[in-house]
């Protein structure tokens, strides 16, 4: 088979790859945005993420172990550090649908910027393998993503959304009692 024709480069990889480029390159970016003009980015971006995330082509690999992570755990750290930074009090959002809700009688708060690093993250890894053009390493990758998005990243996106459009609205209705 043609390399070319391999599902790495199908119309549905190609397409997320340029929106995961972009929410990776904003979001390392970021250090200098107000909050709102942060969270009125996230909000158009997350959902995008989401969709195009849905739409991934299934893919089998054999070759596991091929992946390099290239988000070190400082890259992580600094990037969440800066993001609770700029969000400050709109940081944190009260979770329902997490799975520790059960054993737990108190709320469980969940945290904006963590959940859009843990994004980050996965989508910085699927990139850089991307790119290493190695029919392998991507078909590695893009099962590795599409694990992660029906077992963590797709979840995070969904959730996150809903935090955001709450501080989003929360920021307006502050803005217009001045």
């Amino acid at each position: 088979m043609d390399d070319l024709q391999h599902i790495g480069y199908s119309r549905e990889v190609i397409e997320f790859v340029a929106v995961a480029k972009e929410f990776c390159s904003y979001l390392e970016g970021s250090h200098e945005e107000e909050p709102s003009e942060l969270l009125s980015k996230l909000q158009k971006f997350i959902p995008l993420i989401y969709l195009k995330g849905s739409l991934l082509p299934s893919c089998e690999s054999d070759n596991l172990g091929m992946i390099e992570e290239v988000v070190t755990e400082e890259d992580y750290n600094a990037l969440l550090a800066t993001l609770s930074r700029i969000l400050g009090e709109h940081d944190e959002y009260l979770e329902v649908f997490d799975d520790n809700m059960q054993y737990s009688e108190a709320p469980v708060v969940n945290s904006i910027s963590e959940k859009l690093c843990d994004i980050y993250q996965d989508l910085k890894n699927f990139i850089s393998a991307y790119r290493s053009g190695m029919i392998d390493v991507i078909e590695e990758a893009l099962w590795q993503l599409n694990n992660s998005f029906e077992l963590y990243w797709g979840k995070a996106c969904a959730s996150v959304l809903r935090a955001i459009h709450l501080a989003i609205y929360k920021i307006v209705d502050t803005d217009d009692s001045m």
